[in-house]
């Protein structure tokens, strides 16, 4: 797969190592997707970045500097339908795709700009949320991934009490009658950093990690992603009970939850972890869903942390 054209990367917004680059690649199913690459001397080996639904590469720069600042290189992507990535459905802020299949197509064009560019191994994965089911599912196969971190998984996801249970008929139903590009109960058609304040978020108890967040989605509109399609949540129902019937990978993993998570299911989290003799989990204090949205400090030592797991399991 060719290295496409240089595509934007928004370095004002995203504060990461002054040499960072964008490309678009295309996917084996003609999807346009936008991979960036961080760079520093002597790289102890890659850091494949795996971002969750509604982010973009931008938002994870100050953590390009960090990885980068421990020596490592970092590699980003903007799944399909997210961030300057090709949008698949007439509305773009509606988060979308048919199949979780269909984000290995994107994995593979990233694992392509790798193997252009000759990054150098080891290589390891760095996921969250969404990017947490994509990375499991990824961990079976034969990508030459030597170690994985998580954060707040997409192993599970919360709803609330009185419809949990109904989840998947709800999904069904929606799309049966024809509303499957639009959004489920409980989503909104707006992006969730644009519209809501500090005080309410469910993602970081950092002020200044949510100043950079909302920076950036305001000053560039063309990042923000609104809630999922029908068609969106059936697909992620469907990819998370397989996952959850799977046997655990071998790959040694760190998995890493926020005592405060209300976005994905913990329990769902601890479940599959139970079972990954090959990886430990690790509970954050005084977090929320983003551990890597904590405080410059925290990020540090739990990036150092991670570090220092990639670098022993390569060893």
């Amino acid at each position: 797969m060719p290295l496409s054209d240089r595509s934007p990367l928004y370095q004002s917004v995203a504060d990461g190592p002054p040499n960072g680059e964008a490309a678009w690649m295309h996917t084996s199913d003609k999807i346009r997707v936008r991979v960036s690459h961080w760079a520093t001397q002597d790289p102890r080996g890659t850091v494949f970045l795996f971002p969750g639904r509604t982010e973009y590469i931008e938002k994870y720069g100050r953590t390009a500097r960090i990885f980068c600042d421990l020596g490592f290189n970092m590699l980003a992507i903007d799944w399909r339908g997210q961030g300057l990535s090709d949008r698949l459905i007439n509305d773009p802020m509606v988060g979308h795709v048919s199949d979780f299949s269909q984000y290995q197509n994107d994995l593979d064009a990233m694992v392509a700009f790798a193997e252009v560019k000759g990054l150098p191994k080891p290589w390891c994965v760095m996921a969250h949320s969404m990017g947490g089911a994509i990375a499991l599912r990824a961990l079976y196969r034969d990508l030459d991934f030597s170690a994985a971190a998580f954060t707040g998984p997409m192993w599970g996801i919360l709803l609330p009490t009185l419809l949990a249970p109904f989840r998947k008929i709800i999904a069904k139903m929606g799309i049966g009658f024809g509303y499957g590009e639009r959004y489920p109960p409980t989503t909104t058609d707006q992006s969730y950093t644009f519209v809501t304040e500090f005080p309410d978020n469910t993602l970081t108890p950092d002020p200044d990690m949510w100043a950079y967040m909302k920076k950036q989605v305001t000053e560039h509109p063309d990042l923000q992603l609104a809630g999922p399609s029908y068609i969106w949540a059936n697909a992620a129902f469907r990819e998370i009970e397989v996952l959850h019937q799977m046997p655990a990978p071998q790959t040694p993993a760190l998995c890493f939850l926020g005592d405060d998570e209300r976005v994905i299911d913990p329990n769902k989290v601890r479940a599959l972890m139970k079972r990954w003799t090959a990886a430990r989990l690790i509970n954050v204090p005084d977090a929320k869903h983003e551990i890597l949205m904590l405080d410059h400090h925290r990020q540090k030592v739990i990036l150092h942390d991670i570090c220092d797991f990639f670098q022993k399991t390569a060893s």
